[in-house]
């Protein structure tokens, strides 16, 4: 069922903003990690969190996050219409060029927003962009078709996520290069395991996934490492906002390895996800009713649109 009376939302959902939340949690985690290491210790009533610099850094990166998003969709038309989804460019809902359009409004927006909020986030904003927009899609370096490429780029953006909200509350120092750790291996253990949906897809495209080359069981075995290195990281620098998406996690990692099935590994990755989050709630509990807005607020709008449930906790 498709609804045309939702259509003007179309411009907003190509964004993808259920995605943003990966990112939103990364970020936020480095912006609440400068605090102190307690996850106990909610700030919702703190004057010192700074609502204004937060709800602007939320809606900056979001629209830089979104412009990354609709710039992947112009360059994976093909694979996406074989992969069945991304279907607003792709089944011809949104032009082409409407869609740069709105890529470049959006990324000077955030930029700007970006250099607002602090010198160092808006060059952290344009060094996103470069990488997750550009070098990530266009050639000739088109680090998405290079396995080992895409690997450090996606590494690269969850650091990335994670130093701009460090930055907007204090000057970059090295301790942030230790800070990073746990949560970096977590969403590198995560991005292993967002390649196995697509693979058929892939292939059929001539696309290079790690995945394509070395199959799931062998990725999987990969990505608990990295869980594994990360979880330790975390101990290391008794690092409780990590610790409680590690310990919350550690079932749905086992029964991947153990199963090796790929429904286990969307299922972790989705859970991970959402673990990840909640440790974020624990610090600022207004991201909570951010969350169940945004996952609901996506489920009617696709299920009205297109008949479809979407985002769900299914294996698929």
């Amino acid at each position: 069922m498709n609804s045309n009376r939702l259509a003007f939302l179309d411009y907003f959902f190509i964004l993808r903003p259920i995605l943003f939340f990966p990112g939103w949690s990364t970020m936020l985690a480095g912006y609440f990690i400068v605090y102190n290491h307690s996850i106990f210790s909610p700030l919702i009533f703190s004057s010192e969190i700074g609502y204004f610099r937060i709800i602007l850094l939320m809606l900056s990166y979001g629209m830089l996050m979104g412009s990354v998003f609709v710039l992947n969709q112009l360059c994976d038309v093909e694979s996406d219409h074989q992969n069945k989804k991304l279907f607003f460019i792709a089944e011809g809902m949104i032009s082409p060029r409407n869609a740069l359009m709105e890529v470049v409004i959006l990324a000077c927006l955030s930029v700007g927003a970006g250099f607002f909020l602090a010198p160092a986030v808006g060059a952290a904003y344009i060094l996103f962009f470069i990488l997750a927009g550009l070098l990530y899609n266009y050639s000739p370096f088109r680090l998405k078709d290079r396995p080992w490429g895409s690997l450090a780029a996606n590494a690269l953006m969850g650091g990335l996520a994670f130093m701009i909200g460090w930055l907007a509350v204090q000057p970059l120092g090295t301790v942030i290069f230790l800070d990073i750790i746990p949560y970096l291996c977590f969403n590198t253990a995560l991005y292993f395991f967002t390649t196995f949906p697509d693979i058929e897809g892939d292939r059929a495209a001539g696309k290079r996934t790690l995945t394509v080359i070395f199959g799931h069981r062998r990725i999987i075995v990969v990505s608990f490492t990295v869980y594994l290195a990360g979880a330790i990281s975390a101990l290391i620098l008794n690092d409780a906002q990590a610790g409680f998406f590690y310990l919350l996690s550690l079932p749905l990692f086992v029964k991947t390895i153990r199963t090796g099935e790929i429904a286990a590994s969307i299922r972790a990755t989705k859970f991970g996800i959402l673990f990840f989050a909640l440790s974020v709630c624990l610090k600022w509990p207004v991201y909570f009713a951010v969350m169940v807005t945004g996952f609901f607020g996506t489920r009617i709008y696709f299920k009205h649109r297109f008949g479809m449930s979407y985002p769900n906790f299914l294996g698929k």
